[in-house]
């Protein structure tokens, strides 16, 4: 039942204004029902419902309270009056809360748009508030300091956030490749602001351990030394700090402690893995501007990602961009060669009709039958090991890796494993090989203890050079020296790939130990490919899904159990459906800011008025309305969530369409594994038989729900399933590194015999062409001549039984290239050559320089030069079209005129290829 306004005071507003420490016994702190000079409309005679005091007396913030039922917003004008008045009276203009208890929003009239929180603000931090409203300074008008962040485009990003947050927004998403100085940004945006006077406490989230000490320690402590900082535990908070640093796991647990003001500035790294169910809870909570940063790429960005950070557009776009080709184009980071191969087992699979009877024989020596062994290709380290497969992939690692300085040594390296054990194996397996190198490997995973150790010796100390790695090394460990990465794994998420990928890009400039880079310098990095992965999926194939929280699950099949209960609402099985669900909804976290958002909308599902007459539109709405709630319940235990699942997944199917083998096998399995001392059990032991009987298939409702409450509990103590994993050691060899596949039509043909198509096609270019001809006679070559050759090359070697691409090269040649003329150089050695891309950028330069351009059209022209190296040509429409529709829709007509479009156009079709 909704409460009048005051009940709402006494049972809400107090205790929330309580909970931010204000001291309603205290007439000093809090003034209650106080007359506002100069106010007559009845029935209120000017008199706000809560004056909070600064300890001079002076009003800092007034709170107008409304009955539950009622939207706090309704009080705009009386609270627009109230702070104008009180204003006349004292040295400033207090600061504004409307509250129904519910929902409650602060304003600060007259300088921001009023705004949701998720509780009121204590004191510290309305002083705080008031002192960066009197003292700021734009963000804008502030030089960044270069001692931090001395790129341009670094400098770029905090311009483009502080333009974003001086205009008033309050939240900014920045995309930066790995590699760029993400953090080192972040640094010098954070001494901006902390310059500005535009925050005071700052707090800085990711979500992995390393990331939160690497922020702390070799970043706070070297850019902002003089910052007081700490790490925030959930058994420790210091309050007096100004930098602070957590994870999102433990944020999640104690974000509470702190009361939703505290913090001015909040920083989410990677953010993309922060938004969903608690964490979303965490970036909702805190009434500060945020700041999202993360590396992957903008076009794999999930638009639920652009939200949370106020990004718009369609597509919508970040705040901030600057991709992985645009920093290894400018210099900042290193590209890589890619080299492919597979052994005769990860193609062929292994089948005992198949194997030579030397191995037939091994096989039956060994107790097996050799026409039994059937595994595709794909299955290896899945559920079969084959031990010479890893040592003929340990030796084309060994043989073709970068190496360090002396030429002896791998340079610094990361293997990505499918599994811990799968990594454990190829250690062991090195090991055995090459004896001579002790110390060369370390297994470097969550499992292994005292990681944080095994990560820093991989960093800073010459042994180990090659750490092998399931899912830890992936993202956030900065090895700048790391010159080669094996994927000894299939990889199909492209966000996790870029990831990956990101371990290599650290440009040079960034390397300490140099004796560990080939020749002395970093120019590259290999990546060593087993798996045939795909470095060039199309962001438009990948589809993330994220998958529904079991809690959710189990209430939307419950909540099937009542529909196909609703003609019989009053039988003890409906009503046990019913307080199952009331159950689930009972552990709603009400107090959550993401929840406290909706209750309004939801409350009637914990009224008893509610249940008592079921109907369809009721069950929708709890669906649709209540069910994603559950999101936000914590301390879920997730196998008992998973058994209880699986029981009302059976329970629906016995009464509809009869239960289903895969949920009987399912439920009898789980309990198989329980320990002995369950089946010993009398009252438990009779539900873990029942569930091994036949009698499961037909169970009633009644049965199965005593097999929830006798066995969920226990499942986190079942045993470890009994693995059929095989490991074999058959005679494997690298193959042929794969086929080329060429057209629609699927011609596959073989990489040797692909590269003397290719070679035997350059060199009939390579004698008769007049550009080639000019650079062998000593001749200066023009930029137009460079071009007319790019040209030919595309139009000879794109087509017939060659169809050249970027693709094919990499995969025939390991050369990545960007053009034709980048390939004839690498492929034929001529120097002289350079990447049709330079002959570009060189050409579109002049023609900016010479012609005088404002900034916005400079920026424009910029973004044209992208599109016509992606595309190879300009065409009028490609000016209104994505990506150079962001400017607006008529930015080609307000910056341009059409003599200038025309002349653009004309040198445009001089340089396309």
């Amino acid at each position: 039942m909704s409460r009048n306004e005051a009940n709402t005071r006494k049972e809400l507003i107090d205790k929330a204004l309580e909970k931010a420490g204000w001291s309603l016994d205290d007439s000093n702190q809090v003034g209650i029902e106080i007359p506002v000079d100069g106010y007559d409309a009845a029935p209120w005679n000017g008199v706000t419902d809560y004056c909070l005091y600064l300890p001079n007396g002076e009003v800092i913030a007034v709170v107008e309270a409304k009955r539950q039922s009622r939207d706090p917003r309704v009080a705009e004008q009386q609270v627009r009056h109230y702070v104008t008045e009180i204003e006349k009276h004292q040295s400033f203009r207090p600061f504004a809360f409307m509250s129904n208890g519910d929902r409650t929003f602060f304003w600060d009239v007259g300088n921001e748009n009023k705004r949701p929180v998720a509780g009121f603000f204590s004191l510290r931090d309305l002083q705080n508030l008031l002192y960066i409203h009197q003292n700021k300074i734009p963000l804008q008008q502030l030089s960044v300091n270069l001692a931090i962040a001395n790129r341009t485009y670094q400098q770029e990003a905090i311009g483009r956030v502080s333009e974003r947050f001086d205009e008033g927004h309050r939240r900014a998403l920045l995309v930066m490749a790995t590699g760029t100085g993400k953090t080192r940004t972040i640094m010098a945006l954070i001494e901006v602001f902390l310059r500005a006077n535009q925050a005071r406490t700052v707090l800085f989230v990711a979500d992995r351990d390393t990331l939160v000490r690497q922020a702390l320690d070799d970043n706070f402590k070297v850019y902002l030394p003089n910052e007081p900082r700490d790490r925030i535990r959930t058994y420790n908070v210091d309050y007096s700090k100004r930098l602070y640093v957590g994870t999102l796991q433990t944020l999640v647990k104690c974000h509470k402690k702190f009361t939703p003001g505290f913090f001015d500035l909040v920083i989410f790294d990677e953010s993309h893995r922060s938004i969903y169910n608690q964490f979303r809870e965490v970036v909702e909570y805190f009434d500060a501007r945020i700041i999202g940063l993360t590396a992957t790429p903008a076009d794999f960005i999930e638009r639920n990602t652009f939200q949370v950070f106020r990004c718009t557009g369609n597509p919508p776009v970040p705040t901030f961009n600057y991709p992985y080709r645009n920093a290894v184009n400018e210099g900042y980071l290193v590209d890589y060669s890619l080299r492919q191969a597979q052994t005769h087992f990860q193609r062929e699979g292994i089948r005992g009709a198949n194997l030579s009877e030397e191995d037939r024989n091994t096989l039956i020596q060994q107790g097996r039958d050799p026409d039994e062994i059937d595994y595709e290709g794909t299955e290896l380290e899945r559920t079969v090991s084959n031990k010479d497969t890893l040592r003929k992939q340990w030796e084309e690692i060994m043989e073709v890796c970068h190496k360090d300085e002396s030429g002896q040594y791998p340079g610094k390296t990361i293997v990505f494993a499918v599994s811990q054990d799968h990594a454990l194996r190829l250690a062991s397996v090195f090991e055995e090989m090459y004896p001579q190198y002790p110390d060369m490997v370390q297994v470097i995973t969550s499992q292994m203890e005292r990681t944080d150790d095994l990560i820093d010796r991989f960093k800073k100390e010459e042994m180990p050079r090659i750490a092998i790695s399931v899912d830890l090394l992936d993202t956030g460990v900065d090895v700048p020296e790391v010159v080669n990465l094996v994927f000894m794994k299939p990889v199909h998420s492209v966000i996790k790939m870029q990831q990956m990928i990101g371990r290599g890009t650290r440009s040079h400039e960034a390397c300490r130990y140099l004796h560990r880079l080939p020749h002395g310098h970093k120019d590259e990095f290999l990546i060593i490919d087993f798996w045939e992965n795909d470095f060039d999926k199309d962001p438009s194939e990948e589809t993330v899904t994220q998958n529904l929280p079991v809690t959710v699950k189990i209430f939307n099949t419950r909540l099937k159990l009542l529909e196909h209960y609703l003609n019989d609402q009053q039988s003890a099985d409906c009503q046990q459906v019913i307080a199952d669900l009331r159950q689930q909804i009972g552990q709603i976290p009400r107090d959550a800011f993401s929840v406290q958002q909706v209750y309004s909308q939801v409350e009637e599902a914990w009224m008893d008025g509610f249940w008592r007459y079921l109907t369809q539109r009721k069950i929708d709405f709890l669906r649709t309305q209540v069910a994603p709630l559950l999101r936000f319940v914590a301390g879920v235990d997730v196998a008992e969530a998973t058994f209880t699942n699986k029981v009302e997944r059976l329970k629906l199917e016995i009464l509809t369409d009869g239960a289903k083998p895969g949920t009987l096998e399912s439920i009898a399995e789980d309990v198989s594994y329980l320990p002995e001392d369950i089946f010993k059990d009398a009252k438990r032991g009779k539900s873990a038989q029942f569930c091994l009987s036949h009698r499961l298939r037909s169970a009633t409702p009644e049965e199965l729900n005593q097999i929830i409450t006798d066995l969920a509990q226990v499942m986190k103590n079942r045993r470890q399933r009994k693995s059929s994993f095989v490991y074999l050691d058959l005679a494997d060899s690298i193959a042929v590194s794969g086929y080329i596949t060429l057209g629609e039509g699927g011609e596959q043909v073989y990489v040797e015999e692909y590269r003397q198509r290719v070679e035997g096609k350059v060199l009939e270019i390579v004698e008769t062409h007049p550009t080639i001809a000019a650079i062998r006679n000593g001749e200066v070559v023009t930029d137009l001549q460079l071009v007319a050759l790019e040209r030919t090359l595309r139009q000879e070697l794109g087509g017939g039984n060659v169809q050249l691409s970027e693709s094919n090269i990499r995969k025939a040649f390991n050369l990545k290239v960007n053009s034709l003329l980048a390939f004839l150089r690498e492929l034929m050695e001529i120097e002289a050559l350079p990447d049709y891309q330079e002959v570009v950028r060189r050409n579109f330069e002049e023609f900016i320089v010479q012609r005088p351009f404002n900034a916005n059209q400079v920026r424009f022209l910029r973004a044209v030069q992208n599109v016509f190296l992606k595309n190879r040509r300009l065409e009028v429409a490609d000016l209104y079209e994505e990506p150079l529709d962001r400017f607006g829709e008529d930015a080609v007509e307000r910056w341009f005129t059409e003599k200038q479009v025309d002349e653009l156009i004309e040198f445009a079709e001089h340089f396309a290829a």
